[in-house]
C-alpha cells in the first residue's frame, strides 16, 4: 500500500493546490476526482465537459492545475488564459499514441497516460512538486524578475531584459539584454516557460520562446530580434499571429 505522506514528502509549503478537470467521460472524471481527493495538498474544485466552459471555472476557483483530456484541448482557450495572465499548470490526459502525435504541438506541462492509475497520478504530481520546489508560481506573484540557476551561480534576471530563450534538450539558453553570452540553465524549455509571464512571452517554435516586447520585425515566418533570426514553427503560427493581430 502507498504511504501517501511519504510519497508527497517535501511538497512545497504553499497551501492547497486547486484542481479542475476537463473530461467528458464520467468514469474518468470520477477517477480523477477520487485521486485528487486522497492526495495531500490537492483539492478538487470542479469539472467541465468541454473546453468552452473551462475559462470561467479556472477564474472562479483560481485553479492551480488543470487535468485536461487531450481530445478536448483547445488552443484558443489556452491562449485566452495566457492573455489573462493567469495560466495554471496543464496536465494532459492521453494514451501513448496520442501523446506521441501531439507532444510537440501542445503547450502542456506533462502527460498523464491512460489507462489511469494512482501510481501514475502520483508520479505526475511529484513532477509538479519538483518544479514548484525550484520556482514560484508566476500567476501568484507580482515579482518582475526570476532567479536562474546556472552552473555554480544563481543569477537574478529581470523579465524586461530577457530577449528570447532557446531550448537545447535538457537545457535552456536565456539571451539577456546587455549580456554578451546567454545564461545556460539545467531546465528544458517547457519547464522554464512556466517561470515566465505568459502575457509577455510566447513559444513560437519547439526550440524558441520570444519576448513580445523585444521583437523588432517579422517577415516570411521569421522573427527578428537584434541580429538573431528565429523561425516560427508550423504548429505555433496560429497562436502567434493571433497575438500579433490583437496587438496591432
Amino acid at each position: 500500500m502507498l504511504d501517501l505522506h511519504q510519497q508527497m514528502k517535501g511538497f512545497p509549503l504553499m497551501g492547497v493546490l486547486n484542481c479542475v478537470v476537463v473530461e467528458d467521460n464520467n468514469k474518468q472524471s470520477a477517477l480523477l476526482k477520487d485521486y485528487i481527493a486522497k492526495t495531500p495538498k490537492l483539492s478538487f474544485s470542479g469539472k467541465c465537459g468541454s473546453a468552452a466552459d473551462l475559462y470561467p471555472l479556472v477564474i472562479q476557483h483560481r485553479a492551480d492545475i488543470i487535468f485536461w483530456d487531450i481530445r478536448l484541448l483547445d488552443n484558443r482557450v489556452m491562449l485566452r488564459l495566457k492573455e489573462s495572465g493567469y495560466y495554471p499548470i496543464v496536465i494532459c490526459i492521453a494514451d501513448k499514441q496520442e501523446q506521441e502525435e501531439k507532444e510537440t504541438e501542445m503547450d502542456v506541462f506533462s502527460y498523464l497516460i491512460r489507462p489511469l492509475s494512482f501510481e501514475r497520478f502520483l508520479s505526475t504530481i511529484n513532477k509538479i512538486r519538483d518544479y514548484l520546489s525550484t520556482t514560484i508560481y508566476i500567476h501568484h506573484r507580482n515579482n518582475r524578475f526570476v532567479f536562474i540557476k546556472s552552473e555554480y551561480k544563481i543569477i537574478k534576471v529581470k523579465f524586461e531584459d530577457i530577449l528570447f530563450c532557446e531550448g537545447m534538450k535538457d537545457y535552456t539558453q536565456i539571451y539577456v539584454r546587455g549580456r554578451a553570452e546567454p545564461i545556460l540553465t539545467l531546465s528544458n524549455l517547457k519547464s522554464f516557460s512556466y517561470k515566465l509571464p505568459q502575457e509577455e512571452f510566447i513559444r513560437v517554435h519547439r526550440s524558441f520562446i520570444v519576448s513580445l516586447t523585444h521583437i523588432d520585425s517579422i517577415a516570411r515566418n521569421e522573427i527578428y530580434i537584434g541580429k538573431k533570426i528565429i523561425p516560427i514553427g508550423d504548429s505555433f503560427k496560429d497562436d502567434f499571429y493571433q497575438i500579433i493581430e490583437w496587438n496591432s
